[in-house]
């Protein structure tokens, strides 16, 4: 018997580096509007062509949520980004200018902050954490004559050995002191679980500065209505504390996409405002 749930207030949108992965990247918008689908997210940027990306998004009839501003160096193993490596600062700036460019032409008010890196052998935890600091201050203004909120996100560093920042309140902390209306966090359900559990004590800690969610079950970060954490009991905590943001599905399908989205209806979750 399946179970009658009462409707909630949340908007949810696909991911469409991850969902939608049978076609391709620039169908993948017509595959979700056919799905229901107004409001969609994306990753990197690189291999899009702008024009042919809103295209894509006015021929759906889509607004594009958020999308990562360039990630910087990425090898994997080796090197995840360089937002809060000292020495670096020059070239992310870079990519807050490349990313601020493609928000404007998109008409995207939020994005992810670039990758911060790996933190390389004899820098402390607390140099970086000062560097990223320091990065954020000196682009303040350029956020908020571009009226973009950027999204700090805690990655797992037990899939990336030596992430920055990879616990809440790291990234409660970079906010705070960086102090700006335009710098929020965004909590992963699959990395927060993965890193530290207690995904609503953290709800309930840092809601105050969260801005937006992309949630993925844990261990295999597939559908949310799978996996080890009842993610229908924290969608019901964020309805309860009034969440007003999106909830985006950074998971990998384990079928067809389509096929996997009845939690969406049965839980009572909106794909428009």
């Amino acid at each position: 018997m399946s179970a009658c749930y009462t409707s909630l207030m949340l908007k949810f949108a696909p991911n469409l580096f991850f969902m939608y992965r049978e076609h391709h990247p620039i169908d993948r918008f017509a595959a979700a509007r056919a799905d229901g689908f107004g409001y969609v997210e994306l990753c990197y940027l690189e291999d899009f062509d702008i024009d042919e990306l809103k295209r894509a998004l006015a021929d759906a009839g889509q607004t594009l949520l958020s999308f990562n501003f360039p990630p910087g160096d990425v090898q994997p193993g080796k090197t995840r980004g360089l937002a809060a490596i000292p020495g670096r600062e020059a070239e992310f700036r870079g990519l807050i200018r490349q990313g601020l460019e493609w928000a404007d032409a998109l008409g995207v008010t939020q994005a992810l902050c670039p990758l911060y890196g790996l933190r390389p052998e004899g820098v402390s935890q607390e140099d970086c954490e000062t560097t990223l600091i320091a990065n954020l201050k000196s682009v303040r203004g350029d956020l908020e004559a571009a009226g973009l909120t950027l999204l700090i996100e805690p990655h797992c560093s037990k899939d990336f050995p030596g992430y920055v920042i990879d616990r809440m309140d790291q990234a409660r902390r970079v906010v705070e002191a960086v102090d700006s209306p335009n710098l929020r966090i965004l909590l992963d359900t699959y990395h927060t679980q993965r890193m530290e559990g207690d995904i609503t004590g953290q709800i309930a800690r840092h809601l105050d500065l969260i801005a937006h969610i992309q949630v993925g079950s844990s261990p295999d970060r597939h559908e949310p209505d799978t996996g080890e954490v009842n993610h229908r009991y924290v969608f019901e905590k964020l309805d309860a504390a009034g969440y007003a943001g999106w909830i985006a599905g950074e998971y990998f399908p384990s079928g067809a996409t389509s096929d996997g989205l009845g939690w969406i209806n049965d839980w009572g979750l909106k794909t428009e405002p």
